[in-house]
């Protein structure tokens, strides 16, 4: 009887084997474990199409062989890699071919190998190659295993004579096509790389090697470049091995979670987890930089070198003259040769440029039209490196928090190429006249701020530091000191408007003030809002989305009217009240009478009626005589107390933004409620983007909620009057809101694997006169909110606004707080006991 289960010689030892393979790493992986796992697939086959001949499933091997091909061909394989296999006959008996297969192939299915195989004769392979790129990539691959190996030997020369001449410049042509288009959404090196498919990693070098072969050669590369390229490919494989063993399964993406425990695996020695992933992350950004570069150089240099212009170099460079080849790339758009590559790579040490004249001339390239990619090769290259030492300190440093995508040298160069973008759309002035533009000496100051705005990475309180240390920069420039000033600012300050954006209560004269006096001028708070926003762009989607981007611009809009109206000074809120209450009482008197008007106008507090328009107002007053005529109604058919408990009513409106909707829920005030609701709207899959919670002087809350404006297509038509009974349920004990979001978190229709973030809360007692301010960042969750609202709750916390922004899998959300009755918190034991209970509810719904 044919043995198909796998258990003869060949498939124990391939248990055997991987089991032992797998124990040897369980301190540090060996140097050579992917070839060790790959030679032992090897010997399975060898041995297994012997016992095929033994059990007379087929006769001999005269007429067949096993080929591996692909990444298998290779001779390399990681722990979860596929094994890609071609059976290589002329044989035309299906049943016998069938059932060879079958013999060859359901061992290692049961091994839970993820094999990939084919049954092909000569000719097909070398019919399919010519028009089917992945065959021909495959073949490019091929490596014999076991059979015959005049076969084998007959496919490879045909490959090359007939194959290679005919499709091979296309087929290259195609990968850099491809390899571009993937490279335009991702050109840079991200912290969690793809290591098989990203950016310079495993499918860059793949490349180099292919249009070698094809070509016949790896000019322009030399020998010390192709060392360079094998040690890269060497730790690429040996991290995705690692990375395999950690996960339990196949996974490509290096995440910033499991980076210290494949560190470990790789052997990467250091005094911490940290320390020891930073060292490795490194080494892959350098290996993924030169893999890129590489196959950059080989494809121009041979298959596209008739069709543009290099710029060349030869020999020894200085400083200058490398700058200057980089100024002609950022303008011309023309690559530098790999020779000339090499070279500024190896700059000698002769400055002869001063550091001003340096720093004017990056500034040049910056704003040049091909001045992004080019201020990336001048990264990669090490050029920025030789006359900014201090940048070269934090550029390749790791961002544990989360937010941030690429290291701080790329994140820097980004910011700066949105700092352009952002300048040329909204702010560049061709006429210098122009009182709402800015001049190219503060294009100038924008860009050196934006350069030098993380420089102080790496300690705490970083903004202050790289002011610092940009001073220090500065000082051996001969740049005016108004000039300097501005860029210290910049650096300074860099974070001020984003903090502000998220923190402060807009319709507070006194923090919007505050913040203004902060700024000093209007062009001091143009260039400082271009670099809040490209600082947050570049930082990527967890801290920047059309939410985060529309507080920005409410706070810019609000500190230029302040700043424009030189009204610093003089902040009457009492004003602006007294103007909004006579205009309320004008537009109120169309619908109810004087004294109705008046009693529900006295009843608001000032903050309300310095953060609505005098139109909503008045829309919110006939909600609430609306919400009182069924309050009343509700006491008279529920005695005893039980009347108007949980009662709301709720109505929504487009707000200003396209997408967004604002929902006013009128109430009566009580314990409980902004949990209530918060937990009904997640309940109905409804997103908060942010929330203001105003109770009136006659025990009315009319709290105020902007969110995402749910799809008609999903969302039913009765959708606002199932949120007012999930309300009212929740507040008379009819349904448990813990229990129904406990189920919506672990539907399977919801649960999805999220990237870990780091839960912080900090408390702030300095921003607000009236409250005290807690910011919470952590992992986004179905009913997240509402987890903190109860706690709010059950602390006696009163809450007066909340800024909600969620961004991918992390949420970033500012309250304003009141302990009850009292004011802001100002008890230090009080605020470490909230802290903790918060922490605590957060970490029970991961």
């Amino acid at each position: 009887m044919t043995n198909l289960s796998g258990f003869g010689t060949a498939t124990q030892n391939l248990r055997t084997g991987r089991d032992l393979l797998h124990a040897a790493c369980s301190k540090s992986m060996p140097h050579d474990f992917s070839q060790r796992f790959a030679a032992l697939v090897d010997s399975y086959f060898r041995e297994r199409l012997a016992e095929a001949v033994a059990e007379r499933i087929i006769s001999d091997c005269e007429d067949l062989c096993v080929l591996a091909v692909g990444g298998y061909g290779r001779g390399k394989l990681s722990p979860f890699s596929d094994l890609d296999v071609l059976v290589l006959t002329d044989l035309s008996d299906a049943n016998l071919l069938e059932g060879l297969a079958a013999f060859l192939f359901h061992p290692l299915w049961d091994l839970k190998f993820d094999v990939g195989h084919a049954v092909r004769s000569v000719q097909q392979n070398i019919e399919l190659a010519k028009s089917d790129f992945k065959v021909l990539a495959s073949l490019l691959d091929l490596r014999f295993l076991a059979g015959s190996n005049n076969l084998y030997k007959n496919l490879s020369s045909k490959f090359i004579e007939e194959v290679l001449p005919v499709a091979g410049s296309s087929f290259c042509n195609t990968l850099w096509e491809n390899r571009h288009t993937v490279g335009v959404g991702m050109d840079s090196v991200v912290l969690e790389p793809d290591l098989k498919n990203g950016w310079g990693t495993l499918r860059d070098v793949q490349f180099v090697h292919w249009c070698a072969s094809i070509k016949g050669d790896y000019f322009p590369l030399n020998e010390k470049d192709l060392d360079v390229l094998r040690d890269g490919e060497a730790l690429l494989i040996r991290a995705r091995s690692a990375l395999h063993l950690t996960a339990g399964r196949k996974v490509d993406r290096l995440d910033i979670e499991r980076l210290a425990d494949v560190a470990d695996l790789c052997g990467v020695k250091g005094y911490s987890p940290a320390k020891r992933g930073n060292d490795l992350l490194n080494k892959l950004h350098f290996a993924m930089i030169n893999a890129r570069s590489m196959g950059d150089a080989l494809y121009r240099e041979s298959f596209n070198k008739d069709s543009r212009q290099f710029i060349e170099w030869s020999g020894p460079i200085s400083l200058k003259s490398a700058l200057e080849l980089f100024e002609q790339k950022s303008r011309t758009g023309n690559p530098l040769t790999r020779e000339a590559r090499r070279a500024v790579s190896n700059i000698n040490s002769e400055i002869d440029i001063s550091l001003g004249a340096a720093l004017t001339l990056l500034i040049k390239i910056f704003e040049a039209p091909y001045g992004w990619r080019t201020s990336l090769e001048m990264l990669d290259s090490g050029l920025l490196d030789s006359f900014l030492p201090e940048f070269a300190k934090v550029a390749a440093l790791i961002p544990y928090d989360g937010y941030h995508r690429y290291p701080p040298g790329r994140h820097t160069l980004l910011t700066v190429q949105k700092c352009c973008s952002i300048y040329r759309d909204e702010f560049e002035s061709l006429d210098n006249s122009d009182e709402n533009g800015l001049t190219p000496a503060d294009f100038d100051i924008l860009m050196l701020g934006a350069l030098f705005h993380d420089i102080g990475k790496g300690e705490r309180a970083h903004s202050e530091r790289g002011a610092k240390i940009a001073s220090g920069i500065l000082s051996r420039t001969s740049f005016s000191e108004a000039f300097k000033d501005d860029v210290i600012f910049l650096v300074r300050e860099h974070l001020s408007l984003i903090k502000a954006a998220r923190r402060i209560d807009l319709s507070d004269g006194d923090s919007l003030l505050e913040v203004a006096r902060k700024v000093g001028s209007l062009r001091r708070l143009k260039l400082l809002f271009i670099l809040s926003m490209a600082d947050s762009m570049a930082t990527g989607p967890r801290a920047w989305n059309s939410w985060s981007g529309s507080l920005l611009r409410e706070l810019y809009s609000g500190l230029n009217q302040a700043l424009a109206e030189e009204s610093m000074h003089k902040f009457d809120n009492a004003q602006t009240i007294a103007e909004t209450r006579t205009k309320v009482m004008v537009l109120a008197s169309a619908t109810m009478t004087e004294d109705t008007a008046k009693s529900i106008i006295e009843a608001m507090p000032d903050r309300y009626l310095l953060s609505e328009e005098s139109e909503e107002i008045v829309c919110h007053m006939e909600q609430v005589k609306e919400f009182n005529r069924a309050y009343e109604k509700d006491l008279i058919r529920k005695p005893g107390g039980k009347g108007g408990k949980g009662l709301t009513l709720v109505r929504a409106a487009q707000s200003g933004c396209e997408g967004r909707t604002k929902i006013v829920i009128a109430s009566r005030d009580q314990d409980f409620l902004f949990a209530a609701q918060t937990g009904a709207l997640s309940l109905h899959s409804i997103n908060i983007l942010s929330a203001d919670i105003f109770s009136w002087a006659d025990g009315t809350a009319v709290n105020i909620f902007t969110v995402e404006t749910p799809p008609a297509e999903t969302t039913p038509a009765d959708i606002w009057a199932r949120v007012e009974r999930a309300i009212m349920y929740s507040m008379t004990g009819r349904l448990s809101l813990d229990y129904r979001l406990h189920k919506k978190r672990n539907s399977l229709l919801v649960r999805s694997k999220s990237q870990n973030v780091p839960t912080q809360i900090l408390v702030d007692n300095e921003s607000s006169e009236l409250c005290t301010i807690v910011e919470i960042r952590t992992e986004d969750r179905s009913g997240i909110l509402y987890d903190m609202a109860v706690t709010f709750s059950r602390m006696n916390i009163d809450l007066r606004m909340a800024r909600i922004s969620t961004t991918e899998d992390s949420v970033f959300d500012v309250f304003h707080v009141e302990s009850a009755g009292y004011g802001k918190i100002e008890d230090r034991e009080y605020l470490k006991e909230l802290v903790g209970a918060l922490d605590y509810a957060l970490a029970s719904v991961k």
